[in-house]
């Protein structure tokens, strides 16, 4: 209860003033009473001691007339007679401060009354002054006052005339007035509460109600200002907090600008950024750092890196970018096995934030593609080596066996020249397939294009592949519907793209297999031309890289059969450059269909030139053509 109350009067100001105002006027009016009921007793003490003095002086000559003849009856019958009107205590003295008589005591009991010589009014009144005294009478037990005259004549004083009262006789009639005054006491506190309440509540009020704003203010309701309604210290602390909020406002508008600036220069950046503070926990991360680092949607602030994103080496670059000096960055490169496989850059610095463990700032940068592309060079040159190596190894070694005495042979000699020719035959497809796919990719083929007859360049290639269909015994058919719209397309690289594929579909058909050229119109104006056969088919994890340079499935068998691997390249760039795509199925040990699409042109003659390397660059989002792979 006690706990509860002093909680109220300190988290209540209204209750402050309300107690101060009560406890101010409560000292008033004890303090007033206490002055006025000293003043009261001065009174009643000096209205009695001017009461007995003048029944004093009026009693002289009877006491001087009764001391004079120190009759002890007539003493006793004074005092008594003197002490009936004013029932005063009347006390006779002698100079030498022995009692003579008293109204209060038998004349029998003087004896053993004290000597009262030394009494303060005795005093006076022995040296022929009015004396006075209050005391506590020894006899009554009560606070009394005893006034003493002097009695004699011609300056002499032949006794003392002592008059006593208790001061009770005169004070007993404040009691009332006492009454009356706690009363008023009450009143006034009664009075002085309800002002005081009505007061803190007038004062109180537009406090709380900034109390209020400024706790609204405090939850981001900036627009809400606090009423201003006097010129007084309320009025004025209003107007302040309405400038302090202005004032905020304005500041956290810039902040909120300036950090939506950098917020979006940072999420539209390509790379990856992450802060990490001294406990290990994220601080902040742009979308490019999720997406690279895979993490999921949600809030990823406050949560630990480690259980963020399960790589030990990033937290090995974190460590040891604390360790490093200040300002001095972090270069690492990190590979994250998480599908899809990812390496990336990483420079870590350190930033000091405070007074714990320096927090950490990194960047990524994705170099998967690039290090894709250093690896297909160092296969590219490789296998180039590799495919010329081969050749020219038997070429040398036949002309060194000619050379060496095989020309006395004609027979050997000329199967050794035909040997020597073949793999020249090969060196030359190499090489041409080489410039080819390079003249390509740096944009020094150009296209002609024009309104294409499909049928006819089907037509033209089959009467090419034909013989070698015939040899390993393998239909060709082609099914072209009569009213397949025209084809926009460069007629001698198309035918190329047709060839290619209509051989790689031959030579690996087995006897009595089928190759089929099909076509047909889409919704998009363009058409999809289709070349499929029945052959040993392609694995399907070979699928994905089939159209890379020098990808083969069957490394000896392709050789045997004459490819270079560059084949499926060039188709890949060709119909790309064309604007079409390039689609490869196919089922192991049956079947494999290769479909590209061409866009459909109107019949209004040929089109100016057309650079296949900005075809190229525009498909490929500008990276050279890095197709998929077949077993050509």
């Amino acid at each position: 209860m006690v706990r509860r109350l002093v909680r109220l009067v300190r988290g209540r100001i209204a209750v402050k003033l309300t107690l101060t105002l009560v406890g101010f006027v409560a000292v008033t009016v004890v303090a007033a009473d206490l002055y006025l009921s000293r003043a009261l007793q001065a009174f009643a003490v000096e209205s009695l001691e001017s009461r007995l003095a003048m029944a004093a002086r009026l009693l002289h000559d009877e006491a001087r007339a009764a001391a004079a003849g120190r009759a002890a009856p007539d003493m006793r019958a004074f005092t008594l007679r003197a002490a009936r009107p004013t029932a005063a205590r009347v006390t006779l003295i002698a100079p030498d401060g022995a009692v003579l008589a008293d109204s209060e005591v038998e004349p029998g009991d003087l004896s053993r009354l004290e000597n009262h010589r030394s009494r303060p009014e005795v005093r006076e009144a022995l040296v022929g002054r009015q004396g006075r005294d209050l005391r506590t009478s020894a006899t009554l037990q009560a606070p009394s006052l005893y006034v003493a005259i002097p009695v004699g004549e011609a300056g002499r004083v032949s006794a003392v005339l002592r008059l006593a009262l208790p001061v009770s006789e005169v004070t007993a009639s404040f009691a009332a007035l006492y009454r009356i005054m706690a009363a008023g006491a009450l009143v006034a506190l009664a009075l002085a509460a309800g002002i005081g309440l009505f007061v803190a509540g007038r004062v109180t009020r537009p406090v709380v109600e900034m109390q209020t704003i400024a706790r609204r203010m405090a939850e981001g309701d900036s627009a809400l200002r606090a009423p201003v309604r006097s010129l007084d210290e309320i009025g004025a602390l209003g107007r302040a907090l309405n400038r302090m909020m202005a004032g905020l406002t304005e500041r956290i508008e810039a902040l909120e600008a300036e950090r939506a600036k950098v917020t979006a220069i940072l999420e539209g950046m390509v790379e990856g950024v992450m802060a990490v503070d001294g406990q290990g926990c994220i601080l902040w991360m742009n979308e490019r750092a999720r997406v690279l680092a895979g993490v999921g949607a949600g809030p990823v602030e406050g949560r630990p890196l480690l259980e963020a994103v399960r790589n030990a080496d990033l937290h090995e670059i974190v460590k040891e970018a604390r360790a490093a000096a200040e300002g001095v960055g972090l270069h690492r490169e990190l590979r994250l096995t998480r599908l899809p496989v990812r390496s990336l850059q990483v420079t870590a610095v350190p930033l000091r934030l405070g007074a714990g463990a320096p927090a950490v700032v990194m960047v990524f940068h994705d170099v998967t593609e690039l290090r894709r592309l250093e690896q297909i060079r160092t296969e590219f040159i490789a296998n180039v080596s590799h495919e010329l190596r081969t050749p020219l190894t038997a070429i040398h070694g036949y002309l060194e066996t000619l050379l060496e005495g095989g020309l006395g042979d004609p027979e050997r000699a000329r199967e050794f020249l035909e040997i020597a020719h073949r793999h020249t035959e090969r060196l030359g497809r190499l090489l041409a397939d080489l410039t080819d796919l390079s003249n390509i990719e740096l944009g020094r083929v150009q296209l002609r294009l024009a309104p294409v007859a499909l049928g006819d360049v089907v037509e033209s290639v089959f009467g090419i592949i034909r013989p070698k269909a015939q040899t390993g015994r393998v239909v060709l058919d082609a099914r072209l519907p009569a009213d397949l719209p025209l084809v926009r397309a460069d007629r001698d690289r198309l035918a190329q793209v047709l060839l290619n594929l209509v051989d790689n579909a031959v030579k690996y058909s087995p006897a009595a297999g089928h190759v089929t050229v099909s076509a047909a119109a889409t919704a998009h104006e363009t058409v999809e031309v289709t070349v499929s056969d029945t052959g040993i088919g392609i694995p399907p994890a070979d699928l994905p890289r089939i159209t890379e340079r020098f990808y083969r499935v069957d490394r000896a068998r392709s050789r045997e059969l004459g490819g270079t691997g560059l084949g499926l390249a060039i188709v890949k760039h060709l119909v790309l450059a064309h604007g079409g795509e390039l689609r490869i199925d196919s089922r192991q040990g049956q079947e494999t269909v290769v479909a590209f699409t061409l866009p459909t042109s109107p019949e209004d003659g040929s089109t100016p030139p057309h650079d296949i390397g900005q075809e190229v660059d525009a498909a490929e989002g500008g990276q050279g053509g890095h197709p998929e792979k077949s077993p050509a």
